[in-house]
């Protein structure tokens, strides 16, 4: 595996090697970057090889399956800056990145930033060493002295927004890079939030540590993989010789941006040609036709899910495919097994051979990244890994289709009708004890949220998208990943004010679980106060985004929540107070606070006041607080405890690679 990781990672090193010879630090105004005039040749070319036709030819005769495909998130996962499709205010403001400024602006249909030097910061943030946050050491190339370079201190440039990604919860955005490089394309670190109607930082959009370097990524090498159809990255020397790190350049193509048509059903020329050769009365056989073509439910379900797993999933290329990626792109077609062109890395246990422990022990952080220490999926996104370690997958034959129709009128999840219910487990599991008898069962009303399996067998711990996103590893509560490992569990996410103990005495009285040991703390303070309070940044925001989710609310009480969550918003992670305020704007009464989670808490203490002194009113007037919820003998909050749990924070960097 690590032969992979290192050639997966030599497309950004050969790009940092070609710019290193060519920047310059002198100071200079803004300048625009000589480019073709039209958008048409700054984005990847259009490319009709290895067979792809685009969902334009699918749509003369799959026009209702095209209208579905047309309205989805997937169509709009990357396109061109066009007017139609760019959603950020580009107005003229500028927006300061810890001092890096970077204004957005628009000429007529074109949209523009004035940005510090995206080829110079390249090379420093990816190829230098930081030494301080805006400050890194940095060579020029291999023969030239080592320089201090400050951030804040590179040109200023104008470079046009060729490109956007994402159009459901936020939006961000890609420039053009240097013509010099070929096709290069340039993250813009911003990201704008649809909902709240402004631009941020694109490291505060993610769960990264607070002092991270900057985002700084390059389209050709990286999101292509997933955010077009048939991407090829295609590094070519640029005298036409053998690539070198000297002299290739970028000359991108895609058959199409976004995910479309032929990212799930295979490249469609063979297809369309022998349809044409039917209406032209040459006539073939019905498992002919099929073989031209690949409709994703006629496939078992694992290689079904596979097709689904190309992007939705945890692995790195094996070797042979790593070294034809960066010149042709991905090999892997829909119906194709995922494991002749991919390591698909899972989670370690117990039955697991010595090479994967050995793996998670070489490397921690890549894991921890991704999973709960636990091996339950943290991510969002890689779905596809989180259902390969699911009995309904390995056993039985449920696949992503057993509950998403990609051709759905509703784009949001893409999930088929009633499977936001019951119905998406009992359409397999139909004994009486999950259906007409299903309180049985859950020892909940039937009518009540906790009947419903999804709440209970599949709860929001992944996160991803500024949220809590559901579980795709199935399985049943698990009180032992809670108390050993921190992975919060589906009854205390539910009944926050709920102490583990609590939790455990009911599946052990309902499921005769064996019970375990358990610490003071952990048998007296809600599961949930101990992970907001004493966790990690994971566990902190998995709670915040519970706080104001309602059947939790429904269960738990919702008068003290305030109480915690505005702790919360003295979170170091920003994207921890975005979440947290987000939870407690729902709370009855809040809907009109104001907050700014960019501040640091230490310069934003006007707010948090505010909101301190609201939130006490309300909670001395409305909330009585039990023991479990640091409640002293008058019913108010023993302040002292509380201090004495956060003083015990787990402050371990954390990211999540979503």
């Amino acid at each position: 595996m690590k032969t992979s990781w290192m050639i997966v990672s030599l497309l950004s090193v050969v790009v940092l090697a070609v710019v290193a010879s060519t920047w310059s630090l002198r100071a200079e105004p803004p300048r625009v970057v000589t480019v073709p005039p039209k958008l048409a040749a700054k984005i990847p070319r259009p490319s009709d090889k290895n067979g792809y036709v685009t969902s334009e030819t699918c749509k003369s005769c799959h026009a209702n399956e095209h209208a579905t495909w047309h309205a989805s998130y997937h169509r709009t996962m990357t396109r061109p800056a066009t007017p139609e499709n760019v959603l950020g205010r580009f107005d003229g403001t500028e927006i300061d990145s810890r001092g890096l400024k970077y204004r957005v602006f628009r000429e007529g249909d074109e949209f523009w930033v004035e940005m510090p030097d995206p080829e110079i910061m390249m090379y420093t943030v990816q190829g230098g060493k930081r030494i301080e946050p805006s400050v890194y050491l940095v060579k020029r190339n291999a023969e030239s002295p080592v320089e201090r370079l400050d951030l804040r201190d590179i040109p200023r440039v104008k470079r046009h927004v060729i490109m956007t990604t994402g159009s459901h919860h936020y939006q961000t955005y890609w420039v053009e890079g240097d013509a010099k490089f070929g096709r290069l394309i340039q993250t813009l670190p911003l990201v704008y939030l649809i909902k709240d109607d402004r631009w941020i930082p694109r490291q505060d959009a993610f769960m990264v540590p607070p002092d991270s370097p900057p985002f700084i990524t390059q389209w050709n090498h990286h999101c292509i993989r997933c955010h077009s159809t048939g991407g090829n990255p295609n590094l070519v020397a640029s005298d036409g010789g053998k690539p070198t790190a000297a002299d290739h350049v970028f000359e991108t193509e895609a058959a199409e941006l976004g995910i479309a048509c032929e990212a799930c059903h295979g490249p469609g020329e063979k297809h369309v040609q022998m349809q044409l050769d039917l209406k032209n009365g040459v006539t073939e056989t019905s498992s002919e036709l099929d073989r031209q073509i690949v409709n994703p439910a006629k496939l078992d379900h694992r290689r079904s899910s596979q097709v689904c797993g190309q992007c939705h999933g945890v692995f790195v290329m094996n070797d042979d495919e790593a070294r034809r990626y960066a010149s042709h792109g991905s090999s892997f077609r829909p119906g194709d097994d995922l494991a002749a062109t991919r390591y698909y890395i899972r989670y370690p246990n117990e039955s697991s051979p010595p090479e994967r422990k050995a793996d998670l022990q070489r490397n921690q952080t890549f894991f921890r990244e991704r999973w709960w220490d636990d091996g339950t999926i943290l991510a969002g996104g890689r779905e596809y890994t989180a259902i390969m370690e699911t009995k309904c997958f390995q056993h039985g034959t449920m696949s992503c289709l057993s509950c998403h129709q990609l051709h759905n009128p509703d784009p949001v999840d893409q999930v088929k009708a009633e499977m936001r219910t019951n119905l998406a487990c009992t359409q397999c599991h139909d004994q009486p004890q999950y259906t007409s008898q299903v309180s049985n069962h859950t020892h909940h009303a039937e009518t009540s949220s906790g009947s419903e399996c999804l709440n209970c067998h599949m709860p929001y711990t992944s996160y991803g998208l500024l949220g809590g996103i559901r579980s795709h590893q199935i399985a049943i509560p698990n009180i032992g990943a809670s108390r050993t490992h921190g992975t919060p569990n589906a009854c205390n996410l539910c009944h926050l004010d709920k102490t583990l103990d609590w939790t455990q005495r009911a599946l052990t009285e309902w499921y005769q679980v064996e019970p375990q040991s358990l610490s003071p703390d952990q048998k007296s303070i809600s599961a949930a106060l101990l992970w907001a309070l004493q966790g990690h940044a994971a566990q902190r925001i998995i709670v915040a985004w519970h706080m104001g989710w309602d059947p939790a609310k429904e269960a738990s009480g919702e008068a003290w929540i305030p109480i915690f969550l505005q702790q919360l918003l003295s979170d170091p992670y920003g994207i921890v107070r975005y979440v947290a305020f987000d939870s407690l704007r729902k709370s009855s009464g809040n809907e009109q606070l104001e907050f700014d989670f960019l501040t640091q808490p230490a310069d934003n203490q006007a707010q948090l006041q505010a909101i301190r002194t609201k939130v006490q009113q309300d909670g001395e007037a409305q909330a009585e607080l039990p023991p479990s919820l640091l409640g002293d003998q008058r019913g108010r909050l023993d302040q002292a405890k509380f201090d004495e749990l956060l003083l015990f924070r787990d402050d371990r960097p954390v990211t999540i690679k979503e």
